[in-house]
């Protein structure tokens, strides 16, 4: 199975199973050798008994099994590493720029782009006029690459985990500062695994005598399955961040000396000991591909890309941005390569034209007209769409694979489509929708480029007559079922609202169609029309349709939004209500104002006078001076600065300069800040990061009250609930009677038994204050601070579900930390 990290674009699996000449590896035996190209995705149930062919001059030779092993063991391992290193080091900089989705995705397009390199470098060194030209070429990127690794273990500690030095500045770009961060750790050593594949297929047939490498591919399937699902079922749970390093670096180590020792025997191996395959030249180069069929190629590939990614955005926004699911796309992403480039023949247009379809009109009417549902029940309806988009496009890439002699090209066509969908979804998405609309785009672009395929494969339109009937029939039974959303009036007609019942009538309508058109057929002699049927294009433009109301529908949507932006760090909204102004991150609700200046500096939503921060804050014992000193993680809409009086000094520390700007910036459109009688700072960072470098400048804020209360929509920044995180809080405290305050509201997480363990750890007393819809943790030194009039009435022990679990820098889980049914 082919190492496809993320998001990639394509197997590396254009190596036939025939001897190639020295100077030309990639080239393509013709049709009837036996062993010709099978994909590296393939997974052939049965092979044909072999069959001579003029490629083979000489008897074949029974490789040694230690030789065997030494291929497969050295194919699994770098497949399972390519997988590995992607997860372990998304992992590592999340906490460092904000937890948010794009942070993984960001990653996904640096190692599209790296794959695509490798790609690249596997088909220039194939083409290398003999062994062992490959062998010391490959063989000194392996040393170089291992000594780079030693070295940056040797540096850091650890290979994968840079120092403090690369932890982001409030005016760095957050997506530039990704890529160069990779490129200075993981690049090199990607590079040469993303390599491994194409060229120890093509030593394999070079080196064991025209051996079949057909089981390098199951191996490589094998390894690429388990470094995507180990991670986060066991090893993310079974170790810290540095020890997943140092055991993947020893991996690494273990691999290059492998490979080396492979390369090595193949180029000491002479001529003669080579194969030598006679009569490729009179091998027929077919016709070359066109630009269209090149156009189609990469929008097929980068169709797929984008809904991979877009899935992943949609799912991690409002639950977790963790590797678990990160996988569970990129597995549904992996599956259909297998399946769309299987022997077998998964893939067929009478069935995945029409799920797809289907996908198109449930999520048309899911996201547009109010039909919500629950979170696992989106992610299962996004998971089942991602599928069937991906089949259908690597159906269809599959299905349009030229002759041999230009597979070369085909597949760098396909990975080239793979680095634009990451582009267009991690660089030109943010900038050209103000929501997270690339899902749209890809679903509703997947019916374009599904039209375009049909065209390209039959110019005519002749073939799939009947399909096109039931897509037809599919596309208008969800569309009658949205007219009453469209055309009010409409609504007294309650059938129209039943897409089962229109499928039911649908359905009996297309049997019609078919027993009727199969009447035709059997009679003869029907005249066959020139021109081009009418079914496709009718198809095609009830999917433009859909296009066009999934904008209307967010033109629409859009009345009731005042302002809306899209940044690495989310979407953020500001809602115009009847008596309110909401502030929306994501699909989550982040704080609300009362319009009228009477009003508006009244706490509401997790912030009242009734919650745990706001008995807290109202009830802080001011001793003689009579002011606080009070330091907020997470602005927002700068709520708690409605609690400040004159003499208090109130300090907010906010990683997304789109949050301040609406709070504190010159318009805003929040004015607790504003209206405060404290004094108001806000500080433009990372809230840990900022904290620490003040206390390594010597600048302790003497903080009576430090509340952490960020979040991205309603996920959960890791690294600000860490024991050394907690650490940096507690320097911040003016004294023991120094209260923490954290907001753990989350409709998905369950972080209690997080703070139990930190407060165990650290000798702190804790309380639990959950009303009004929010939960708030206090953690004390002084347990008599946890006592305060009218807060000891309200308050509770921690309410625990599980056992403690103490998250550290090295070490975190929030798979284990979800919510349990019922809880």
């Amino acid at each position: 199975m082919p190492r496809i990290p993320a998001v990639v674009a394509a197997p590396r699996e254009f190596y036939y199973q025939c001897a190639t000449r020295d100077d030309e590896p990639f080239a393509s035996p013709p049709e009837s050798c036996n062993d010709a190209l099978v994909p590296e995705s393939t997974l052939m149930a049965e092979r044909p008994a072999p069959v001579a062919t003029a490629f083979q001059t000489s008897p074949p030779v029974r490789p040694r099994q230690e030789v065997l092993t030494e291929y497969w063991v050295t194919v699994f391992l770098s497949a399972f590493l390519l997988f590995q290193v992607q997860l372990i080091v998304g992992k590592y900089i999340l906490p460092l720029f904000g937890g948010t989705p794009a942070v993984w995705n960001t990653c996904m397009l640096c190692f599209q782009f790296l794959l695509l390199l490798g790609y690249g470098y596997a088909h220039l060194l194939g083409r290398a006029p003999n062994a062992r030209t490959q062998g010391k070429v490959h063989g000194s990127l392996l040393i170089v690459s291992a000594v780079i690794v030693a070295i940056l273990w040797v540096k850091w500690g650890s290979p994968l985990t840079p120092g403090t030095a690369w932890r982001p500045a409030p005016e760095d770009n957050p997506v530039w500062k990704i890529l160069e961060l990779l490129f200075a750790t993981v690049a090199l050593p990607f590079f040469v695994l993303s390599t491994t594949g194409p060229l120890l297929q093509s030593w394999y047939s070079r080196g064991v005598t025209n051996n079949s490498p057909y089981r390098l591919y199951a191996v490589s399937n094998a390894g690429s399955l388990l470094g995507l699902l180990s991670y986060p079922f066991f090893i993310e749970w079974a170790f810290t961040i540095k020890h997943q390093a140092w055991a993947w670096a020893s991996g690494y180590m273990t691999f290059v000396a492998i490979c080396a020792v492979i390369g090595w025997r193949l180029s000491n191996r002479t001529p003669e000991e080579l194969p030598s395959p006679a009569g490729l030249e009179d091998v027929e180069a077919g016709e070359r591909p066109t630009m269209s069929q090149y156009l189609l190629w990469i929008g097929l590939s980068a169709c797929s890309t984008t809904m991979l990614l877009a899935t992943t955005n949609l799912i991690c926004q409002d639950l977790a941005v963790i590797p678990l699911l990160w996988v569970l796309p990129l597995c549904i992403y992996l599956l259909s390569f297998i399946l769309s480039f299987n022997s077998h023949g998964w893939y067929r247009r009478s069935v995945f034209w029409p799920l797809y379809f289907v996908a198109l009109g449930v999520e048309l009417k899911t996201n547009l007209f109010g039909f919500h549902l629950q979170t696992p029940s989106q992610i299962v309806m996004l998971c089942a769409a991602l599928f069937v988009v991906c089949m259908v496009c690597h159906g269809e890439l599959s299905s349009s694979r030229p002759v041999t002699q230009h597979l070369t090209s085909f597949y760098l066509m396909v990975a080239s489509g793979g680095v634009v969908g990451g582009i267009f979804v991690v660089m030109m998405a943010p900038k050209l929708f103000l929501g997270y609309w690339e899902f749209q785009v890809g679903l509703v672009g997947c019916g374009l480029l599904l039209f375009a395929a049909f065209v390209a494969g039959d110019p005519r339109g002749r073939g799939n007559a009947r399909l096109w009937v039931a897509v037809l029939l599919i596309e208008t039974t969800f569309l009658i079922t949205n007219l009453p959303n469209l055309v009010p009036k409409l609504e007294k007609f309650p059938l129209l609202r039943r897409p089962e019942f229109l499928g039911l009538f649908a359905g009996t309508v297309f049997a019609i169609y078919w027993m009727l058109r199969k009447r035709r057929d059997s009679v003869g002699d029907v005249p066959v029309s020139t021109k081009f049927p009418w079914q496709p294009v009718a198809g095609v433009s009830l999917t433009v349709v859909f296009g066009i109301l999934v904008y209307g529908y967010a033109q629409v949507r859009a009345t009731q939004i005042l302002f809306r932006e899209r940044n690495f760090y989310g979407i953020k909204s500001v809602v115009n209500e009847p008596e309110t102004v909401g502030l929306l991150s994501g699909s989550t609700l982040h704080g609300r104002q009362f319009k009228n200046a009477a009003t508006r500096n009244i706490p509401l939503s997790y912030y009242r006078t009734e919650s745990g921060i706001g008995l807290l804050l109202s009830n802080y014992p001011r001793g003689s001076s009579g002011n606080l000193r009070v330091g907020v993680i997470g602005m927002g809409a700068g709520t708690l600065a409605a609690y400040g009086r004159r003499g208090d000094y109130y300090r907010f520390y906010e990683i997304d300069p789109a949050m301040v700007d609406l709070s504190s910036g010159a318009s805003p459109y929040f004015f607790f800040a504003h209206d405060s009688a404290a004094k108001i700072d806000a500080v433009l960072g990372d809230g840990r990061l900022s904290l620490e470098n003040e206390a390594r400048l010597g600048e302790r804020q003497q903080f009576d009250v430090l509340a952490v209360d960020a979040f991205s929509s309603d996920s959960i920044p890791v690294h600000l609930l860490t024991d050394e995180a907690m650490g940096i809080y507690l320097e911040h405290l003016r004294s023991r009677e120094g209260v923490l305050a954290f907001h753990i509201t989350n409709w998905h997480l369950d972080l209690a038994p997080v703070l139990a363990a930190i407060a165990d750890a650290h000798h702190l007393a804790a309380c639990q204050v959950r009303n009004l819809g929010s939960t708030w943790i206090l953690l004390s030194a002084d347990s008599e601070m946890l006592r305060l009039p009218n807060l000891a009435e309200k308050s509770t022990a921690l309410v625990l579900t599980r056992k403690p679990v103490l998250w550290t820098d090295g070490y975190s889980n929030l798979f284990e930390m979800l919510r349990r049914p019922g809880t």
